[in-house]
């Protein structure tokens, strides 16, 4: 759900804000490939379910210093969509989506109890609160802009979340099916060094924000 995302934005309009140098340049994998064998809908889907069975109090989303940022799932390193500053290991792609790029509805939210039900509402809420007149993005990879970036959006296939106490959402703990859809993005692997990914947003109805990820890749 996006509603509570002006707050998250709020929070990385603080916390991004300083800078440091890059490594290189990076490369975001093209939307028609399927990294590691995995298509774009499936990595979102996985990294929804990821993020919002994280509790509230530890969640990346809310906490960009979160023990849980930058975390291995299944040979990628999930980046919390609220940016982050950590080290991360040679050789793994990185995923990550912004914070105010998404729309997620779930049963437990009472948004629908069917999976085309859900893929409705994520579809027409994400046109509703994310369409090109509302919701305009500017992501810079290592100072490089990353061009045409609306290729990459994409709809889960449908998933089952189990909602923790104290969710991101204030939803019902407990299973819930889920559909999202919004921006995600897979990167290549990153050579050794500091890489830098910065995301400016300008929202019409919520504001401007912008999101600072300080990465340092280890060998």
């Amino acid at each position: 759900m996006r509603t509570a995302l002006a707050f998250v934005g709020a929070v990385c309009l603080v916390a991004g804000l300083a800078v440091p140098a890059h490594g290189g340049v990076t490369t975001v994998i093209p939307p028609d490939q399927a990294p590691l064998g995995t298509s774009y809908p499936e990595w979102e889907g996985a990294y929804q379910v990821w993020m919002t069975e994280i509790p509230r109090g530890r969640n990346p989303l809310f906490h960009p210093k979160s023990p849980r940022n930058c975390e291995e799932v299944d040979g990628v390193i999930f980046l919390g969509g609220a940016g982050a500053k950590c080290d991360v290991p040679e050789g793994a792609p990185l995923a990550f989506t912004v914070a105010t790029g998404f729309w997620e509805c779930s049963t437990a939210e009472g948004l629908g109890k069917t999976y085309k039900k859900l893929r409705r509402c994520a579809v027409g809420r994400f046109f509703r609160d994310i369409n090109r007149d509302v919701y305009h993005q500017r992501i810079l990879i290592d100072g490089e802009r990353l061009k045409r970036n609306r290729r990459w959006i994409f709809l889960t296939p449908g998933e089952v979340i189990d909602f923790p106490e104290r969710n991101i959402w204030h939803a019902e703990p407990g299973p819930s099916k889920s559909v999202t859809k919004g921006f995600f993005f897979v990167l290549e692997p990153l050579e050794p060094g500091r890489h830098t990914i910065r995301v400016r947003v300008r929202d019409e109805v919520i504001g401007r924000f912008r999101f600072v990820w300080r990465l340092n890749v280890v060998a």
